[in-house]
């Protein structure tokens, strides 16, 4: 497998820095649902090339090698839901946190498993995974009380789309996502990954 390219995932970040200064305050501000909707179903920086490529796609478009993945930071395993599968679970996995400029940028994996299987299953995307509620993850500074969004005054929001992928159960979901960075003596925030997922505490920013 040739090697995965991360310019793009740094490049986009820097991009995002200069664009959102505004942002950086940790605006909680919730984006409307139609925007959401709309903004979901565009082209994405840099999480554009996971639309046909599958799990190695995925991975690339969100800045990992999936032969040389880090170690995740968080993992849970939660309710997922899959047609004829009540017992279906998905493993939620977060990697470490990485300060690019004014951003922070957080890397996630979701390996959907099942005991059902169907080869003429294309699968589903992330949002039927989750029962079809959006993904929408963000972080709190606790030194200063601000939580912060994905950024989404950009063209598109920050984040790869959770409803453009499908993948099967035993395959795995590789996404991303960009916050503002808090201030720079700020080194370890609190993670919600995803509903139903405990919030992840003590993550370090690298």
């Amino acid at each position: 497998m040739p090697l995965i390219r991360r310019t793009a995932l740094s490049a986009a970040a820097a991009a995002l820095a200069v664009t959102l200064t505004a942002c950086s305050s940790g605006d909680d501000t919730e984006e409307p649902n139609a925007e959401r909707a709309e903004t979901q179903g565009a082209a994405q920086e840099p999480g554009e090339a996971a639309d046909s490529k599958g799990e190695s796609g995925s991975a690339e478009a969100a800045g990992l090698d999936p032969d040389d993945l880090p170690d995740p930071v968080a993992s849970q395993e939660i309710p997922a839901a899959v047609e004829g599968d009540e017992k279906a679970t998905m493993t939620v996995e977060l990697f470490p946190l990485k300060r690019q400029g004014e951003t922070v940028v957080a890397q996630f994996a979701f390996t959907v498993n099942s005991d059902k299987t169907d080869e003429d299953d294309d699968g589903d995307d992330l949002y039927g995974y989750l029962g079809d509620a959006s993904w929408n993850p963000f972080l709190v500074d606790s030194r200063n009380l601000r939580k912060h969004n994905v950024l989404d005054k950009f063209p598109q929001r920050a984040q790869t789309s959770y409803q453009s992928t499908k993948f099967k159960p035993g395959q795995t979901h590789y996404a991303f996502a960009v916050f503002a960075a808090p201030p720079p003596d700020v080194d370890e925030v609190e993670v919600s990954v995803v509903d139903g997922m405990n919030l992840a505490t003590g993550v370090k920013i690298s």
